[in-house]
């Protein structure tokens, strides 16, 4: 009886071992499809993945008996291997968002508005007060730098008078080593206000503009320097105003005063320990010295202070 060769394109699709007759008899020489594939053949398993409507994994069925012996321990079980099977594998989980009402939106938004109009003004007065100090410290030195140099190259001016002679004689020993932007000489018309407010609210009136005893210059950084002669025990007065566009200037808070004292410039107040009058001090001019000795302003928050060198906090 001859023997029936099976067909190479005959392909199992119910998993039925017996389906298929086995090729050229068992105990054959003859090699099958399957047992070619197997020693070295392509290898008729495939694995392919369609993402819709979800992952599947379509397992194609192996070939006819004979590759089972091929199979490995981490092969894909025979029982898996069915065409009309499709084992579905749900890769992604939805979970859902959590989200904000509007209710809980403005209530958290009205909280921080309620915070930044408390903390705000805080922070930017506190900035400003930082400004400043550093203001005042900086023009210390530029001013004892200057009067050093002057010193060294023409020796020391002594006492200055106070009227017009002695405030261009102190213009003079400044103005070679300042940056000035504009130079309004004495009487100082359009350059300086003549109203100044004391540490304590009381105003002042001056005569900057009409009195001939003041020499007035505006520097590059927007300072603004009244200079004019000595009395009592300093030989000269410089009045530093930190930004002279205010309408007004306001003593302690950003008009200062530096004298000529024994032959070097000092921050008023720093003489005798004047400085710790600042914080009850009416008019104000001492809280220069107050500014460079401890690098803040507390003195405007802080009235009840009698010690500077303590410091005593207030709230």
């Amino acid at each position: 009886m001859e023997k029936k060769l099976v067909d190479e394109k005959a392909t199992r699709h119910d998993g039925n071992r017996g389906t298929i007759p086995t090729p050229c008899g068992r105990g054959s020489s003859c090699a099958s499809e399957a047992s070619y594939k197997c020693r070295g053949g392509v290898h008729t398993r495939h694995l392919s993945w369609h993402l819709t409507p979800h992952p599947v994994a379509t397992l194609l069925p192996s070939p006819a008996r004979g590759e089972g012996a091929c199979h490995s321990k981490s092969d894909t079980p025979q029982s898996l291997l069915n065409s009309n099977h499709s084992t579905h594998f749900t890769h992604f989980t939805h979970f859902k968002k959590a989200a904000f009402t509007l209710a809980e939106t403005l209530i958290t938004l009205g909280v921080i508005g309620i915070v930044a109009a408390m903390t705000i003004p805080t922070l930017i007065s506190s900035y400003q007060e930082k400004v400043t100090i550093t203001k005042v410290k900086k023009m210390y030195s530029t001013l004892s730098n200057a009067y050093e140099l002057y010193k060294i190259e023409n020796g020391d001016p002594g006492f200055i008078t106070m009227n017009e002679t002695g405030a261009l004689q102190l213009a003079e020993i400044f103005k070679p080593y300042l940056k000035i932007a504009k130079d309004c000489g004495t009487r100082g018309k359009g350059c300086v206000n003549g109203s100044k407010i004391s540490k304590d609210g009381s105003l002042n009136n001056a005569n900057y503009q009409d009195d001939p005893g003041y020499y007035t210059l505006i520097l590059n950084d927007g300072a603004q320097l009244v200079l004019r002669g000595g009395e009592d025990s300093h030989d000269f007065e410089i009045l530093y105003d930190t930004n002279y566009n205010n309408n007004v200037m306001h003593i302690a808070n950003d008009l200062f005063e530096f004298d000529g004292y024994d032959g070097k410039i000092i921050p008023n107040g720093i003489e005798n320990e004047n400085y710790k009058n600042c914080p009850k001090d009416t008019a104000g001019w001492s809280c220069t010295a107050w500014i460079v000795k401890f690098g803040n302003m507390d003195y405007l928050h802080c009235p009840e202070i009698l010690d500077g060198e303590t410091k005593t906090s207030c709230n």
